[in-house]
Order: structure tokens, then C-alpha cells, then sequence
């Protein structure tokens, strides 16, 4: 795209362009009316003078009609002012008698017929000449007849409109550096504003302000800082995330390590594999802790992928299945109530199958021995669907609620890494639905989804 300033400075000047050159074309217009308005009033007045003259001198010979010559300068020979003028050929006249004889003419008006022209105003061609004539009846008897070549109307026209033309096109050079003069130091703001952005450092968010920037840049300045203060955050939560993880990686890998070496110190079989035991459910949970972390980061970047209609009671079931096996070591029975209205949602498939795997999985894990894990689907009256699920477990206390569903923060019981519960945040969030944990009737945990409406 070209310059911002080459930009405005083109548009600025097509404007004016676009309101001159029109009321440049109608002044012309309205002047050519005034010259014809004119012209055509001079002919009618040289008619009548004509006529005047003519009965005052008395008629002239019917025989040998008058011819008046057109005055011819001669180079270097008196000013047009004393002998006459060139423009005479460009203007004729004609007095003829009650009997149609031509009594008095002008030279270039000798072969023109009193036919040529009805009485008044008219347009004829006169040797391939425009003319414009005005035919004038005199005591009911002779006629008079007076024209001027439209060559001198335009001519007039023209020296008008070069008149009004000539300092427009004079002035369009300064106007042009005037405008791009005001365009650049109109746009000196953005200039302030670049430098200042360009100054700033990868650490520093705080927002951009100041009172020289205009109001009309105060949008994008105001997205600028809400850009730098959500790449901030992010970065807040990057590094967050980073202590946390190397906390959370370093504690289990040291206990595999240190039970390795236990293993390998083992004074008996059966120290040994208690030692091994220990140093495989360490390196279990480092595993679960890595996938979950790898999880987070995918569901952070924020798929691109396009909602599509998901069946929602199917991903259930699936999922419950594979987390069958565990359910029954615990001996938990699986309560299912589900609405048909409540089957789809509009969503990623993926992730919704990681949002419900992690919430059953918090609720098999955490749930009490052979107690009950319910799961409601229902269809709200506002269109939306809501996924509770519950456990009969110790449950979270209301002050932590809030916490645990940001990222390695556990609950008051907590024993795995603290991200499950903020997985399925995230996945909720980039669905456009609300997650809510709260008491579950009997005790234990009660987390309900809300999905927006569906828009199959």
C-alpha cells in the first residue's frame, strides 16, 4: 500500500477536483448563457437602431441597394481603435423593402435571402459559418435583419473561463505542497507514537498515553494497550507456568531417582521391588503430569478449527468406558440422566472429549468407595445445555473453588498435579461456556458446564 501521506494528500486533492472542475464546466455553462443573453439583446437593439437611422436618412435607391464594407487593417498602419476593428467580418446586418428588395447590407451579408430566417431570434449557416440573427419588421413594411458569427460569443467564453481556469491550475502546484505539508505535520502524532513503541522493551507493557496523541488515533492506541496488557498477562502466566512445571517435574523425578538408587542399594529382593514400586508410581505420575502440561499448552494455542455439531452423549459414553475399569476397582456406580434435546452442542470433538475424560476422572478418582458418580445432560429454557457431573467425595471448600481452577493449584486434598480442573477451564472458555464447581447435594463436588446455545 503507498504512504499514509501520499494517500491523504491524492484524496484531499481529488476532492477538490471533484468540487472544482463542476462549478468550473457550470460557470463556463451559465457565462455562455449570459454572452447568448447579451448577444442576442445587442442584436436586437442594432435592429431597431438600424432602423431608426434608416427612416431618419430617408430610404435608399430601390435600384442600386448600399453596401457597407468591412473595414481591413493594413499592418504597421493607425490603431484599431481609430480605423475600425477585424471583428467587423463577424458581425452583419440587412434592411430590406415592404416588397421583399434588399435596400441596405453589409458586405458579408450581400447573398443572404430574406428567406434565410424567420422573423426573431434564429441559428443559420452562412458559408459554413454558425450565425446567430435576429429579424426585425419595420412599420409593417420593411425588414431588418442583424447577426453576429457565434465564434466571438465562444471566444468571449473562452478568454472567461481561462480567466477563472488560469490561477486554479497556477495554484494547484503550491496547493499540492501546501496540502502535503499539513498531511505530514497532521500526521506527526503517528510518528510520536511509533517512536515511542519502537522504544519500548520486550518486558515493558504498561499502556501507551499522553496528551499530544489526537482523538482520532485514541482507538488504536486504546487496542494497543489492551494488546500489550494481554501479551503481558500471557507472559505473567508463561512464566507461572514454567516455575510451576519445573517444580512440578523436578519433585517426581528426584523420587524416582532417589528410589533407583534405593533399588540399587537393596540389601534384600524385597526391598528392592518395594524401591522399584516406588520409583514406577513416581515416573507414572511425571508421565501424567507431562501429558497434562503438554495438553494445557495445545488447548493455550487456541484451535483454529471451525465448531461443528457434536454429539455430546456419545463422547460420554465412550469416555466413560474407558474409564470403566477403574470405576469398578473403586466400585463406583455410574448414574447417567440425559435429555434427547441435550444430545448436541457445537464445539471441537477433541477437546470436548478431554474436558469430559478430566472431569470424570477427578470425579472416579475423588470419589468415596463404592459410592456414586452422577452425570446430568439437560437442555435449559433459554436453549443452552448444561453438563453436571458429581461425586460423593470429600469435595473442594467454597474458598478454594475459585483457585483450583487455575493452573497447579490443588485442593484441600489434592493429590495429582492441579491441572485437570484448569484444562477443562481452558477447553470451556474457548467454547464460550461457564464452569462452575459447587457442593453436591449429599456432599462431595458438583461441576457444572454451561454451553451456549446450539446453532444446528
Amino acid at each position: 500500500m503507498s504512504s499514509l501521506k501520499g494517500r491523504i494528500t491524492a484524496l484531499v486533492l481529488g476532492c477538490l477536483a471533484a468540487v472544482l472542475l463542476p462549478l468550473v464546466a457550470l460557470s463556463y455553462r451559465f457565462t455562455m448563457e449570459e454572452i447568448d443573453e447579451l448577444g442576442d439583446a445587442r442584436l436586437a437593439q442594432n435592429a431597431r437602431t438600424i432602423a431608426a437611422l434608416v427612416s431618419d436618412a430617408g430610404t435608399p435607391a430601390a435600384d442600386a441597394p448600399l453596401t457597407v464594407e468591412a473595414w481591413r487593417r493594413e499592418h504597421g498602419r493607425q490603431p484599431l481603435t481609430v480605423r475600425g476593428h477585424p471583428y467587423e467580418t463577424q458581425i452583419g446586418f440587412q434592411y430590406w423593402s415592404g416588397d421583399n428588395r434588399p435596400l441596405l447590407h453589409s458586405e458579408n451579408f450581400a447573398d443572404v435571402p430574406l428567406d434565410a430566417a424567420p422573423a426573431g431570434f434564429a441559428d443559420i449557416q452562412i458559408r459554413n459559418r454558425h450565425w446567430r440573427v435576429f429579424t426585425l419588421l419595420v412599420d409593417d413594411r420593411n425588414w431588418v435583419r442583424v447577426g453576429e458569427r457565434y465564434d466571438s460569443r465562444r471566444e468571449i467564453a473562452r478568454a472567461l473561463a481561462i480567466e477563472a481556469i488560469a490561477p486554479l491550475l497556477l495554484g494547484l502546484p503550491l496547493l499540492a505542497l501546501l496540502v502535503g505539508w499539513a498531511v505530514r505535520r497532521g500526521l506527526a502524532p503517528l510518528h510520536v507514537l511509533a517512536g515511542r513503541v519502537a522504544a519500548r522493551r520486550p518486558d515493558q507493557n504498561e499502556p501507551i498515553g499522553g496528551s499530544i496523541l489526537p482523538r482520532e488515533i485514541e482507538p488504536l492506541v486504546a487496542a494497543m494497550n489492551g494488546l500489550f496488557g494481554r501479551a503481558g498477562a500471557q507472559l505473567r502466566r508463561e512464566r507461572e507456568f514454567t516455575a510451576n512445571a519445573a517444580h512440578e517435574l523436578r519433585t517426581p523425578l528426584a523420587g524416582a531417582l532417589m528410589q533407583l538408587e534405593n533399588a540399587r542399594a537393596a540389601a534384600t529382593p524385597a526391598e528392592r521391588e518395594q524401591a522399584l514400586g516406588q520409583a514406577e508410581r513416581g515416573l507414572a505420575r511425571l508421565g501424567r503430569v507431562v501429558g497434562q502440561m503438554l495438553e494445557l499448552a495445545r488447548w493455550d494455542a487456541a484451535p483454529a478449527a471451525a465448531f461443528e455439531r457434536v454429539d455430546l452423549r456419545r463422547c460420554l459414553e465412550e469416555e466413560l468406558a474407558d474409564l470403566g475399569a477403574a470405576a469398578a476397582d473403586k466400585d463406583l456406580q455410574i448414574i447417567v440422566e440425559a435429555d434427547p434435546p441435550a444430545r448436541f452442542v457445537d464445539g471441537w470433538e477433541p477437546g470436548l472429549r478431554v474436558l469430559l475424560r478430566n472431569l470424570l476422572d477427578n470425579a472416579v478418582r475423588y470419589g468415596e468407595r463404592g459410592g456414586r458418580v452422577e452425570i446430568a445432560l439437560a437442555a435449559t429454557n433459554d436453549g443452552r445445555t448444561r453438563l453436571s457431573v458429581r461425586d460423593h467425595g470429600p469435595g473442594i471448600e467454597p474458598a478454594l473453588r475459585r483457585s483450583v481452577l487455575e493452573r497447579f493449584r490443588r485442593g484441600q486434598h489434592g493429590e495429582g498435579s492441579g491441572l485437570g480442573l484448569a484444562i477443562a477451564a481452558r477447553i470451556a472458555e474457548l467454547h464460550g461456556a461457564t464452569l462452575a464447581l459447587d457442593e453436591a447435594d449429599g456432599g462431595g463436588l458438583r461441576v457444572d458446564v454451561a454451553f451456549p446455545a446450539s446453532r444446528g
